[in-house]
């Protein structure tokens, strides 16, 4: 992995720790993320035209067929990943999601996509996927007061891990073959496809337009809003051009540097616990990133 792509890749970890902890912080309504799509629609997609008028012609119909896939994938992951903060601590939602998605898009890279690491790039990811189950396991006395709530946890980042593995591999696929996309035009599109896939399911909630203002108008949620609707797009868009220089094999799992920063977000300011387990995927996770960042 060049420099130039291991950069964007731990710059959008740490934006994508940073609105996963805003979002966990909200405890928002099911018109959160449908806002997101649609403020963010409304800004990029004509942004997109002027930057480029031909970004849109030039998309195949593959690519359309890519876009119309994977913005459903994403929509339900956005789902799955609220309602499992909703149930669970940021610290055991969090990791489970972010490792469980690389292990399953590596070896998907590695099977479908042809993507062959090296031995020591090998060795980096073993270590980021090892540090990425340290860093989900509890502490002893949090299994024997909060079972319950752990185990709900993993199911739902487990759950939201699948959904992140499909839409990486969907989207690396975008990007990398001959669809005629670029991050931008394969984004800023799929973004507004998936504020239409999901108005319908929106729309029927009797309370939809309650929920919508109250977002809009109490501050902490709209500070959440405008943290995700700003973030979200910047981290995958970041992730995104890495995918055009490096393998997804290696940008997958590097991006999980992520979860570090997320258990420290979960200590400090969420005040849940740093274990020894979890600071020792700290440094798995760090020496991982660094094997894999040299591959290149």
């Amino acid at each position: 992995m060049s420099l130039t792509a291991l950069i964007l890749v731990l710059t959008a970890a740490l934006v994508h720790a940073t609105w996963n902890y805003f979002l966990k912080k909200a405890n928002a309504t099911r018109p959160f993320w449908w806002l997101v799509y649609i403020i963010t629609a409304v800004v990029t997609v004509p942004a997109l035209f002027l930057y480029d008028p031909q970004a849109l012609s030039n998309i195949t119909p593959i690519g359309w067929l890519v876009i119309v896939l994977s913005a459903p994938i994403h929509v339900i992951y956005g789902q799955v990943l609220q309602i499992g903060y909703k149930k669970s601590d940021y610290s055991i939602v969090y990791p489970t999601a972010r490792g469980t998605g690389p292990l399953i898009t590596v070896l998907s890279a590695v099977l479908i996509l042809g993507n062959r690491p090296t031995f020591w790039g090998w060795v980096g990811i073993a270590l980021i996927l090892m540090a990425i189950v340290l860093l989900a396991m509890p502490h002893k006395e949090d299994q024997q007061t909060q079972s319950l709530r752990i185990r709900t946890g993993i199911f739902w980042g487990s759950l939201t891990g699948c959904f992140i593995a499909g839409y990486s591999f969907c989207d690396a696929w975008a990007v990398q073959q001959a669809t005629g996309l670029t991050p931008l035009s394969f984004y800023f599109p799929s973004i507004a496809v998936r504020a239409i896939v999901f108005a319908p399911f929106i729309v029927s909630h009797a309370d939809w337009k309650k929920e919508s203002r109250e977002i809009l108008t109490t501050p902490r949620l709209l500070k959440a809003l405008a943290v995700v609707t700003v973030g979200s797009p910047l981290a995958y868009i970041l992730v995104l051009y890495a995918m055009t220089m490096a393998p997804l094999a290696y940008v997958a799992p590097t991006r999980e540097v992520g979860m570090m920063i997320g258990v420290v977000l979960g200590g400090l300011l969420l005040k849940e616990r740093l274990s020894a387990t979890r600071m020792a995927g700290v440094i798995g996770m760090t020496l991982g990133v660094i094997l894999v960042g040299l591959e290149g």
